[in-house]
Formats: structure tokens, sequence, C-alpha cells
């Protein structure tokens, strides 16, 4: 969801974009993925791992809860109730080398939720991770993982520059982004090189193709 926090309140918080990474699928899918990559014994000890309760009591706090209302109207009520922690930095040496690759000092205005609300949130909205305006929500699996947040950084990078974004509504004011549209494979791309080292983004490099040629050729 893009959010541009100069607009008044509710109508930002209804029209913007969510941009999200999706999350993987459901554990049936993964079983079965799992069993035609490893045998019926590893997903025996999947299974038993997910079952044993002595493994994790879920509660109150855990981040673990995928019960959230996903209906449109829980999806905008859990989104607003994320948007209203207040997360924190970006960390340091991601947000030193983020904003050297994406050649934005602008991406320090991004916060980072990963709070058990926010948590809550991706999980109703079936994301990993996302971003609306300059706000990363991230779910469990996202925490701590670079290239995922290298990829929000992108959103963070073209809502901070005000690029236009469009996207599919769930019904109940909130904007969803497509998987297959330009930005997110963009961003897909981005965290691809984030992660491999590239000093540039590729979504930099293509807006000033001319400038990174004779840069490189200097």
């Amino acid at each position: 969801m893009r959010a541009r926090e100069n607009e008044t309140g509710r109508q930002a918080r209804e029209t913007d974009p969510v941009r999200r990474v999706s999350s993987p699928g459901t554990t049936a899918e993964r079983v079965l993925a799992l069993q035609s990559r490893a045998g019926n014994a590893a997903v025996s000890r999947l299974v038993q791992r997910r079952a044993d309760p002595e493994q994790h009591q879920h509660g109150a706090g855990c981040g673990h809860d995928e019960s959230g209302d996903r209906s449109p109207e829980g999806q905008s009520s859990l989104l607003a109730a994320a948007r209203n922690t207040p997360g924190s930095p970006l960390p340091g040496a991601f947000l030193a080398k983020a904003t050297s690759f994406y050649q934005n000092p602008g991406i320090a205005a991004g916060r980072v939720h990963a709070d058990p609300v926010a948590q809550r949130a991706t999980a109703a909205m079936g994301a990993e991770a996302m971003t609306v305006g300059m706000d990363v929500f991230l779910g469990p699996s996202a925490v701590g993982n670079t290239k995922i947040l290298a990829h929000e950084a992108s959103h963070l990078d073209k809502n901070s520059r005000g690029v236009k974004e469009t996207g599919d509504s769930n019904g109940a004011g909130v904007t969803i982004t497509s998987p297959g549209q330009d930005s997110e494979v963009a961003a897909v791309s981005d965290s691809d090189a984030f992660v491999s080292g590239a000093a540039t983004a590729p979504s930099v490099t293509a807006q000033h193709p001319e400038a990174h040629r004779t840069d490189e050729t200097e």
C-alpha cells in the first residue's frame, strides 16, 4: 500500500496500494513439495515437529497466530492497527548500504514494524512482508531476512519519490499489488542485486542508463 502521509489521514490510508511479498504456500502445499523432494521420512519429521506440543507453545504475542481475520474488513482493521504501532528505523548498516544502492537518502524515513500486531496483519494479508507508504511490516519469517528487507526498500524508494502505484482493491479500502506487475518485478530484481553485492539498484540504473554507462567507462 502506498501511503502519502501529507494527505489527509483516512483518505490516504484507504486508497494507497499494499506492496507485499507473498507468503509461502499452505502447510499442505509445503508438505507435498517436501515429500516430492525428500520422501516420507522428512515429511514425517516435519509433521511431528509441528504436532509436538513441547516444541512451541503458542500464546499472545508469539507472532505465530495465523488465525487473523482475512476478510476485507478484517484486513483493513489489522492494517490500521499495525500502522498505529511506532516501529523502528531501518537497521543502521542496512540503511547505509540501501541509501547508496537506491541513491535515495529519503529511505531513512522508513519505519520497520515486526511486533505481534504487524505480524498478524501480514498473516491476514497472506504476506511475508509488505510496505505501506514508508512503513514496512515483517512477518515472522521475514525478520532478519536481508533479501526481503531489500525488496521492501525498493518500495520505500519508489514511495519516497512519489512514484504512482496501482493494484487491486480488496473491497474494503485496501489496494493490493500483484506479484506480476512492474513494481513487484523491479523489487525482486533489486533485492537480488542487493544481496549479490551490486553497487546500484537495477531500477535506478534503468531510470538513468546514460549516466551509469558514463560512470562505468570513466
